[in-house]
């Protein structure tokens, strides 16, 4: 009777944690906190005059935290195109937290995106490690863009309203070129600036 009792006790046990693990899963996951996604998506070509943008990624374990977005505009401050954005906010996330990559959000208007064009350029949230994402000089709607000075944005919400912000101009009839744009916290001494790190941008023009 004893062992079938303790048996009984053992089962109850895995059911309830079992049930805390699926409940903490689905709550949590929409919120990018204690899972790692296997890949990240967003527009890269490895050949042809391009902009291309790298950077180190450190998943930050805080709800409200490892979003961000890479983004074109022309110098009129008109939208381009989103060469990466994570897809926990593209798909509706900023309406739950505002505070989360809000200049991406402004510029991009996720709300009037279709569901197709937000697929094309999000993804989950990827693992730790290096990335490079690129932009072949094509609007949204995959038409060759006009003019010569292009801005580039880089934006990562670390913690709340804990972000990052990385810019620049560039013109695209130059020759080959890299830089290490300036990171803008908005807290500067916080304690997430490990999220996104060493952030270089280069242009090759063939």
């Amino acid at each position: 009777m004893k062992n079938k009792t303790k048996v009984i006790l053992i089962s109850i046990a895995v059911f309830i944690l079992s049930f805390a693990g699926a409940m903490y899963y689905m709550i949590m996951n929409p919120f990018n906190v204690g899972i790692t996604p296997l890949t990240p998506a967003g527009k890269h070509t490895d050949t042809g005059k391009r902009l291309e943008l790298s950077f180190n990624y450190k998943k930050q374990r805080m709800v409200a935290s490892s979003q961000y977005a890479f983004w074109i505009e022309d110098m009129n401050g008109n939208y381009i195109d989103t060469l990466y954005v994570t897809k926990w906010t593209a798909a509706g996330g900023y309406s739950y937290r505002p505070l989360t990559i809000p200049k991406w959000v402004s510029a991009a208007k996720p709300a009037d995106m279709s569901e197709t064009e937000i697929d094309a350029v999000s993804g989950a949230t990827p693992r730790n490690g290096a990335y490079t994402v690129s932009w072949d000089f094509t609007d949204r709607n995959g038409d060759p863009v006009t003019g010569t000075e292009f801005r580039f944005y880089f934006e990562g919400t670390q913690n709340n309203e804990d972000s990052v912000l990385y810019t620049g101009i560039f013109n695209i009839n130059s020759g080959a070129w890299t830089i290490i744009p300036d990171a803008v916290y908005s807290q500067p001494d916080s304690e997430y600036k490990g999220m996104l790190s060493n952030v270089r941008v280069a242009f090759h023009p063939n």
